[in-house]
């Protein structure tokens, strides 16, 4: 059976930063200490930054539209 909608893949890109060599293998030994993904880590981070902006804007607008009433 083939399907009515084509799946959506998101496009992922390839994000090279340079960081000192002593702060990555500390964070590749907490990463394994701990279980976890050193590339998912940096990418949950991220994306929590995103959304703590999108908050801190819609919280400001809020305030500012409340301000003016």
């Amino acid at each position: 059976m083939a399907r009515t909608a084509a799946a959506k893949r998101t496009e992922k890109v390839q994000l090279n930063i340079r960081v000192e060599g002593e702060v990555l293998a500390r964070f590749r030994e907490y990463c394994l200490r701990n279980g976890l993904d050193p590339q998912g880590q940096i990418v949950l981070f991220m994306q929590r930054v995103l959304d703590t902006e999108f908050d801190f804007q819609q919280r400001l607008w809020s305030a500012l539209k409340e301000e003016s009433s």
